[in-house]
């Protein structure tokens, strides 16, 4: 049994489950339960929490075309092979961080039902962007603190668990710069007021360094990608910003693999799909490099891929937490980034831990993670809540009725 927090494994446990909970974690042979899974010889760990995904994306190599030319029917169906393809890979738990809003809660009541098979959906619902601002075809658009409040209030009605900040331009936006700060600071505080009051917290979509500086003095909560672009000429971490994203304990999203595979893309094929990024390589390769830089810091990181956007499917959070384990974090603490200090950080408190009153999501593997990272690319079983929704055709051991 992995234990993330300490990073140790342990052996001769037995877990108890009950009403999708786990009941005990102990020696004690449970004899009197109606199904056991005898994993002798496997790993269980916690299911995996990828923090950046976008469900109505596809993955594919234009995926903002292929959602601007697809109906309801079409979005939903792209939702919900994304969320299939997540939780067979054990990931148990994502963060949407921007789709359509009435699309997004209907597909996360759909998954809460049971009528769709996928993972726990924590979700923003639409972000708030300028008027024609970086994701406006499924944001809402707000220019005034009005605005904005209504956005918030009508979101956190519908049952969005955040609100979601697009600060800057981003890549996939044409008419947007990355390198230039979009939402006004008075606008990102007043969000922040509201969504506080609502019980929720703020994440801001943040590649220039400016937007970067407008996140922190509204004091949100989380700041995704954080690509440190400048204006004039290529991306450079910055050390005094770090340490005060540090200091005002706000968290970091990299996003370091979609950053990769959306560069290799604009090198392969020689054009970005925003004329404005002029500089959408370098921009996007820093982001693996930041990483070190921010572990060096000291600030606090969680695994989320961005999932949704270019050639980024939803099984690609073990390629995050590698890019974390090549910048220099140990496979314990790229774990945790997915796991224990994810939930944490996201506030949920009964996720990412294999203790007893936590949520039953867990994943059964070959091997060690803590000494390979790449095992959990095959779970051998993969539970949700206490059901399980993935079992490998290689899996060694068969479930027994007792």
């Amino acid at each position: 049994m992995i234990d993330v927090d300490s990073g140790l494994a342990h052996t001769g446990l037995s877990v108890a489950i009950r009403n999708g909970r786990i009941e005990s974690v102990s020696n004690i042979e449970h004899g009197i339960f109606r199904e056991v899974i005898d994993a002798d010889g496997a790993f269980l760990c916690p299911g995996l929490i990828d923090a950046h995904v976008h469900l109505f994306l596809d993955a594919g190599p234009n995926p903002r075309a292929t959602f601007l030319n697809g109906d309801d029917a079409a979005k939903l169906k792209t939702a919900a092979g994304n969320a299939a393809r997540a939780i067979a890979s054990g990931i148990t738990t994502v963060r949407d961080c921007g789709g359509p809003a009435h699309l997004v809660f209907r597909f996360q009541h759909a998954i809460e039902a049971g009528e769709v098979q996928g993972p726990r959906v924590i979700a923003s619902g639409s972000p708030l962007t300028r008027p024609q601002g970086h994701c406006h075809f499924f944001g809402i658009e707000v220019a005034s603190a009005r605005q904005v409040r209504g956005a918030v209030e009508t979101q956190a009605v519908a049952g969005a668990a955040f609100v979601k900040l697009i600060a800057s331009g981003g890549g996939l936006t044409p008419g947007t710069d990355p390198a230039e700060a979009d939402l006004p600071l008075d606008l990102m505080r007043e969000a922040v007021a509201i969504a506080r009051a609502h019980g929720m917290h703020v994440a801001a979509h943040c590649h220039a360094v400016e937007s970067i500086e407008r996140a922190i003095k509204a004091r949100v909560d989380m700041i995704e990608h954080a690509s440190f672009a400048r204006p004039e000429g290529e991306p450079c971490f910055d050390d005094e910003l770090a340490a005060r994203i540090r200091d005002e304990g706000i968290v970091v999203s990299p996003t370091a693999i979609s950053g990769i595979r959306i560069a290799r893309a604009i090198r392969d094929s020689g054009k970005s799909q925003n004329g404005l990024d002029g500089h959408a390589v370098a921009r996007l390769e820093a982001r693996r490099l930041h990483v070190a830089r921010f572990c060096e810091a000291g600030v606090r990181i969680i695994a989320g891929t961005d999932c949704g956007v270019t050639n980024t499917p939803f099984d690609s959070l073990v390629d995050e937490l590698h890019e974390y384990a090549t910048a220099g974090m140990s496979t314990a603490s790229a774990l945790r980034a997915a796991t224990s200090e994810s939930a944490r950080y996201l506030n949920q408190p009964l996720l990412g831990q294999v203790k007893s009153g936590f949520a039953a999501d867990l994943v059964l593997l070959r091997e060690n993670p803590l000494h390979n990272l790449q095992t959990l690319k095959n779970p051998l079983l993969v539970m949700k809540g206490g059901d399980i929704f993935f079992r490998s055709s290689q899996c060694a051991r068969q479930l027994q009725s007792c």
